[in-house]
């Protein structure tokens, strides 16, 4: 089911064996330099985590979903909602790196952002990085979010954008 589109791309649900496309995103060290520890996830885990989102996103509708380019039907990478940071709900998105550097990811969040604002009537949303990871900052700028704070998670320094539902 497709959840949202933009110009170049769409996002829809995921299906079982988006675990082999997706696994560019979960062992690239690139892709993986500023996530956690930047440890690569074995197929194991790829699969549980596919799995997971299939099952989170039936029972409550907003996960972090597959961005799929429209010019070459790739998954190029994840855009949507988790909850990993309660009781905000973080909007997040990962690219491969073949991607980067083309606005795709501020378009996918863009899309995903009114989405959820609209649908789901979030309050606000966060978005957490690493700071580090000027990319990603740049794009919670982008997004209309503004600095919140800093604090350690898993061991890891992150800071935390946020941004009120304009809607409500």
């Amino acid at each position: 089911m497709l959840i949202c589109e933009t110009e170049r791309l769409y996002l829809r649900e995921w299906v079982p064996d988006d675990w082999k496309r997706f696994q560019p995103l979960a062992t690239d060290p690139r892709v993986l330099r500023y996530i956690g520890h930047g440890k690569p996830w074995t197929d194991e885990q790829i699969k549980s985590r596919i799995a997971n989102w299939i099952e989170v996103g039936r029972q409550r509708g907003w996960i972090l979903w597959p961005v799929i380019h429209r010019e070459d039907a790739e998954l190029i990478g994840f855009c949507g909602f988790w909850d990993g940071f309660p009781p905000d709900v973080e909007i997040g998105w990962r690219l491969r790196p073949d991607y980067w550097g083309q606005g795709l990811a501020t378009e996918a969040a863009t899309a995903v952002m009114e989405f959820g604002f609209r649908r789901w009537r979030f309050p606000r949303l966060i978005s957490v990085a690493q700071p580090e990871n000027k990319a990603s900052l740049r794009i919670m700028e982008k997004l209309g979010m503004e600095f919140e704070r800093r604090f350690p998670h898993d061991g890891v320094d992150v800071v935390c954008y946020s941004k009120t539902n304009p809607t409500l």
